[in-house]
């Protein structure tokens, strides 16, 4: 089934993003109240209420710091809405593309016309999970120091430098352009502009990863309504269109096994959703890709089959500024500008939306017609169990 042109982003929202919270005294807000300033935004940018929503499609993606397993169901209660259809987006980073199809899969089916995507967290501000540690990381990782993503992201990027040759120069390279980007986006958190050297000199987090390589963890809400073809063409704002997606989940195992922690599931997605919207490589204005670390925007770039697996020369020539001929981040990414837990995947999808609509501003890629968007639900610390989406949005069909 193919589902170019059956649905339309018509409406996004997100909210400042701040890092409140976690000290005595500070202000605060709880994930509900950067829930509902999210879906107020996009409902002002498609021009439509919350009554529009009674009877359509909800869809809420779950958040690490909240323990509540009916999420939607608690999301429209929140929203005071009854929605006819909901959708739970339990895959991580990957949750917002993987939304995309999910989405307009229902509204082709003619099940709703209209379908809210939302997410929310408060890491700063909510505290206790409350979660046992995971046997796995609690036995064997804990007592040798590897604790979290950090360190594990360290390993792959070890790797890489090792059977690549890249060094601090490629990575930084990536680093400085996405915090361009982000100077000129008024919506980023860290705008300073970042010279190679300062990314060079950076503590180490885990060796050798380090400060600017990581994503930043912040508070905040994101929002994004799809329509019908239809519906879309008479709401307030130029719709853009999904042209091709794809899924892959547990890209390691099976007939797909790969020992190579350096090849994300994004190789399947992304040739799946080129493969729907019937495009080349060539036809891209753009990437926004799933960001939590440096190299797995490189190796994405890779994965897609912008260049070869461990081309490092096409990383030294190649200008990826919104002005060069691969722009990428073009917004600055979740590095620079947030990442309210697993909200962050919805950030490309926003920062898509908005150069497709000529809405870029200072960093607009000139003539932008089509970009890709991906997520990623599990960095591949060996092995890619988790899931991959990639998207391909454009402003026609």
């Amino acid at each position: 089934m193919s589902l170019r042109g059956k649905a339309a982003i018509v409406g996004v929202g997100e909210t400042p993003v701040d890092r409140l919270g976690g000290k005595p005294g500070e202000p605060r807000k709880v994930t509900a109240e950067y829930l509902a300033w999210a879906v107020r935004l996009a409902l002002e940018d498609a021009g439509l209420t919350k009554k529009d929503f009674d009877g359509q499609g909800l869809a809420a993606i779950y958040t690490t710091n909240h323990s509540q397993p009916f999420w939607p169901e608690e999301v429209a209660n929140i929203l005071g809405i009854t929605p006819a259809v909901s959708l739970g987006g339990g895959n991580g980073g990957a949750s917002a593309v993987s939304l995309l199809g999910q989405a307009a899969a229902m509204i082709d089916a003619g099940v709703v016309d209209l379908v809210l995507v939302v997410a929310a967290a408060a890491p700063f501000s909510e505290h206790g999970r409350n979660r046992a540690e995971p046997a796995d990381t609690r036995d064997f990782e804990m007592p040798f120091g590897v604790m979290g993503p950090n360190c594990k992201i360290s390993f792959v990027m070890s790797r890489y430098m090792h059977e690549s040759g890249m060094t601090t120069d490629h990575f930084g390279k990536i680093a400085v352009t996405t915090r361009y980007h982000a100077s000129l986006n008024p919506d980023a958190y860290l705008r300073k502009p970042l010279t190679l050297e300062e990314y060079k000199s950076a503590r180490l987090i885990s060796d050798p990863i380090r400060l600017y390589d990581c994503v930043l963890p912040a508070n905040g809400g994101k929002a994004y309504i799809m329509a019908s073809p239809e519906r879309a063409k008479t709401l307030r704002k130029p719709p853009v269109y999904l042209l091709g997606w794809g899924e892959c989940h547990n890209a390691s195992a099976g007939p797909r096994f790969r020992a190579n922690p350096l090849i994300t599931g994004i190789r399947e997605s992304g040739k799946a959703a080129f493969e729907m919207a019937g495009i080349s490589l060539s036809d891209i204005d753009f990437l926004a890709l799933y960001d939590d670390y440096v190299p797995i925007v490189m190796l994405q770039i890779e994965d897609l089959g912008f260049c070869k697996k461990n081309d490092k020369e096409f990383f030294e020539r190649t200008d990826f500024t919104f002005k060069g001929e691969l722009p990428i981040q073009t917004g600055g990414g979740m590095i620079n500008c947030g990442q309210p837990s697993t909200t962050g995947g919805m950030l490309h999808v926003i920062e898509a939306v908005r150069q497709l609509r000529g809405e870029g501003g200072a960093r607009q890629v000139a003539g932008a017609k089509v970009g890709v968007v991906t997520g990623l639900g599990a960095v591949n610390y060996g092995k890619n169990f988790g899931c991959t989406a990639a998207a391909i949005l454009g402003k026609q069909y």
